[in-house]
């Protein structure tokens, strides 16, 4: 969800009573950024304090070291499982790992996506679809990364399955035998986009419902006395493929939305890389092979999406009213990235460095704390595990590089955060630094940069690099970044073993 997903943030046809509600109850930071621009890596720095740079997990596709997810074959390898067992490094120490160890208990409902959905049954990973698929995780709800129960949504859209799935399989029978049964291709309303199409999936039933439900039934179990809890509850939605359901889709295909981001000629002054992903050959992420109506459909069923985890949220929220425990619970809403949406002329995301893919909601209602109902504070996705430890009052796990806002928030610091864009081809890789008015970007591989002026130029159209009137800023935000680059530098929390 990109930061203007939400009416509180400033989109006047974003349909988010209840998150805006929310908002005006707690805190809305304006400059929150994800550490990464696509999924894996991002919610790996949320759970662990880490960049990726340090917590392993650098692009989607790879797992984010945990000793017991690594398969080993006594027999093939000739080492005895206990001295494997000795060998082996143990882990970066997760959020749910270190409330849990402080007597929290922690659960997680929905998506984590903390290692590869693909992969193969021979590596044993709880998300592999392959093994849910044959029935082998019907029983597993964890531990999983310090959550000690998890009911989990795997993948997108109509082909979400996991312990949702088997739910809807029993609950909800005539829908899932509708999605074996019925094409999608029927319902594609543009045929240069596949990814486009309203859902058989009533509310009742869609895992966005599910997910609340879940939790709602959670908080309503607890009785006094019960340990203090740590929830974490992770949508698939808004994502690709863009499928709400029907009801939704139909309503909001009549909304206006936010047009996107595109000036004349900006493509000139940007790095090669984005030319290459709007005019290359590989169109798979160029808005320019969709029509104005097709990038409009994407951005209305994003709404309708989102529209309907707003109406999660509420329900989980009264939950937490009614069972009396909303004075003294924190309560988070964030996003691990966003998505183009036409800006620029791209869709979906990659791991390159936008304000559309790393500029993401972050409300966080915090009783009693009296902080300000709105800052400007830079923020990133590795303060949150030391910023909850804070309030939480327990001891941040040694190498976290995330820090409490908490008293930057409350002195208006202008606090510098980094952006990690990892990708197969060295010439892609790039780094940023974003402070409270500025995002520099450095594609090391080619030698281009980006700087953008967040306050005279929010939709980042004119790349300022090499003017002489932001020289010196350019100059200072470089600095900072190879100096921040240096101390974030620590792979050694992917290591497994010990040779």
């Amino acid at each position: 969800m990109r930061f203007d997903g939400l009416g509180c943030n400033g989109n006047p046809f974003a349909v988010t009573p209840n998150l805006d509600q929310f908002a005006s109850s707690g805190t809305r930071f304006t400059r929150h950024f994800a550490a990464c621009p696509v999924c894996m890596p991002s919610r790996a720095s949320l759970f662990t304090g880490r960049y990726p740079s340090a917590h392993g997990l650098w692009h989607n596709g790879v797992a984010l070291p945990r000793q017991e997810y690594i398969r080993f074959d006594p027999v093939a390898s000739g080492v005895s499982e206990r001295s494997h067992e000795r060998q082996v490094i143990s882990n970066v120490p997760t959020l749910p790992d270190v409330l849990g160890s402080a007597g929290y208990e922690t659960r997680a409902i929905g998506k984590l996506h903390l290692t590869p959905t693909g992969s193969d049954p021979y590596f044993g990973l709880p998300e592999s679809r392959p093994r849910w698929e044959r029935g082998e995780m019907d029983d597993w709800h964890g531990p999983y990364y310090g959550f000690q129960h998890v009911d989990l949504t795997i993948g997108h859209g109509e082909a979400t399955i996991g312990h949702y799935r088997n739910w809807l399989n029993t609950a909800y029978p005539e829908v899932a035998r509708a999605l074996e049964r019925e094409s999608r291709r029927d319902r594609v309303e543009f045929p240069e986009m596949a990814q486009l199409y309203p859902s058989i999936i009533p509310i009742e039933a869609h895992h966005s419902t599910w997910i609340a439900n879940q939790a709602a039934n959670f908080i309503r179990k607890r009785r006094d006395g019960d340990a203090p809890f740590f929830l974490y509850l992770g949508f698939p939605d808004p994502h690709h493929p863009f499928t709400p359901p029907a009801e939704l889709a139909e309503e909001f295909s009549t909304h206006e939305t936010l047009p996107p981001a595109v000036s004349p000629g900006e493509l000139s002054t940007k790095p090669s890389v984005l030319a290459d992903l709007v005019e290359g050959s590989n169109q798979r992420l160029s808005a320019r092979r969709l029509s104005p109506n097709c990038v409009t459909r994407m951005r209305q069923y994003t709404d309708a999406m989102i529209h309907l985890i707003d109406r999660s949220v509420g329900a989980v929220l009264d939950a937490l009213s009614q069972s009396g425990s909303a004075d003294d619970t924190v309560v988070i809403f964030t996003s691990d990235h966003g998505d183009f949406l036409g800006d620029h002329e791209l869709i979906l995301k990659d791991t390159i460095c936008a304000k559309a893919l790393v500029h993401v909601p972050f409300v966080m209602r915090a009783p009693g704390l009296n902080l300000p109902s709105e800052t400007s504070v830079p923020m990133s996705n590795v303060d949150v595990l030391p910023t909850l430890c804070d309030l939480a009052g327990v001891n941040v796990p040694v190498d976290v590089q995330g820090k409490s806002v908490l008293d930057d928030v409350r002195q208006s610091t202008d606090r510098p955060v980094l952006v990690y864009g990892y990708q197969h081809e060295a010439r892609q890789h790039n780094f940023s630094i974003l402070d409270s008015r500025y995002r520099l970007t450095v594609y090391p591989g080619t030698g281009e940069r980006e700087l953008y002026d967040h306050q005279s130029d929010p939709e980042e159209y004119r790349n300022l690099c090499g003017h002489p009137d932001r020289a010196v800023d350019e100059a200072r935000l470089y600095s900072t970044l190879l100096e921040l680059h240096l101390a974030a530098d620590n792979p050694s929390g992917a290591r497994i073993a010990r040779f």
